[in-house]
């Protein structure tokens, strides 16, 4: 049986839910999923990721960080990695943004995923939840996202079994 981890980071939620709905996807399809916050993993990166054939990465967008870069928690992570460290892994991100910037953010992610050799599963979903510049959690993600997280996570199941 494949293995997934799910990699997150959040503060109001958000992320949390859109990572257990890809995990749902993933689980829908047989692989066997586990869900972490990205402060909780170890700075040597491989060691936590030994065990998994698909790694998929998720992030808040702070526009404050024009939208390049991941919630620290996640790029410290990637940092941590060696230059290969995805060698071999299925790999996919997805952003929950509040109004803006988390297709941009995806894209990013997923280039620095191909450079560390994973095989990325590209057009991540991104969704919309959250208040604007305010860590009040207001609304959450909608049915049709939640089923975007989904169905995203059957596709990169999918292309792990290829």
């Amino acid at each position: 049986m494949l293995k997934a981890l799910v990699i997150y980071h959040t503060k109001t939620g958000h992320t949390l839910q859109a990572a257990e709905d890809i995990a749902r996807g993933l689980s829908e399809s047989g692989i066997e999923c586990t869900i972490k916050a990205a402060s909780s993993l170890t700075e040597s990166g491989k060691s936590d990721l030994d065990e998994f054939d698909i790694v998929i990465f998720g992030t808040p967008t702070y526009g404050n960080r024009l939208y390049r870069l991941p919630a620290r928690p996640v790029e410290k992570f990637l940092d941590s990695l060696s230059p290969r460290g995805l060698e071999g892994k299925t790999c996919g991100a997805f952003a929950v943004n509040a109004r803006m910037g988390g297709s941009k953010l995806v894209k990013n992610i997923e280039k620095r995923l191909l450079r560390l050799g994973g095989k990325v599963v590209t057009g991540g979903p991104v969704i919309i939840a959250g208040v604007p510049l305010s860590l009040w959690k207001g609304r959450g993600a909608s049915p049709k996202d939640v089923n975007k997280c989904e169905e995203y996570g059957r596709r990169v199941a999918s292309e792990a079994t290829k």
